[in-house]
């Protein structure tokens, strides 16, 4: 799995992104999912990367399934060995011409979040 973040330019620009991952030599062998997400968010922090996916991914729209691109032979997933089918998730903000969900309200925090992470913090920490 791969996930980008990038700076959206245009409408559809999430998923021309995730096509050329794919198309790369590291991504023909070895990526068989893209999550795209945007550019405010980190890549390498998951919890950023699912709140992106909870919270801007519709599988209606958002979701690009392309069957029977290559990838390594010893791959688990492929049904016939060095094939299997990829997938794009697009994970960010629509852009014009773009024009999918409500993204105008802003969410804020509940007034006891902060005394629940730092709860689930210290449970983790004493695991």
């Amino acid at each position: 799995m791969v996930i980008v973040s990038t700076k959206k330019r245009y409408g559809g620009f999430a998923k021309a992104v995730g096509m050329r991952v794919l198309t790369t030599p590291h991504g023909l062998g070895y990526a068989a999912t893209v999550i795209v997400v945007d550019e405010d968010v980190d890549p390498f922090d998951l919890p950023q990367v699912m709140w992106a996916l909870s919270t801007k991914m519709n599988p209606a729209g958002d979701l690009v399934r392309i069957p029977h691109l290559s990838v390594l032979e010893l791959a688990p997933q492929a049904g016939t060995p060095g094939i299997t089918d990829k997938l794009i998730i697009d994970a960010t903000t629509p852009v014009a011409p773009d024009n999918r969900g409500n993204y105008s309200t802003q969410v804020r925090d509940l007034p006891e979040t902060a005394e629940w992470l730092a709860r689930l913090r210290q449970l983790a920490a004493a695991r």
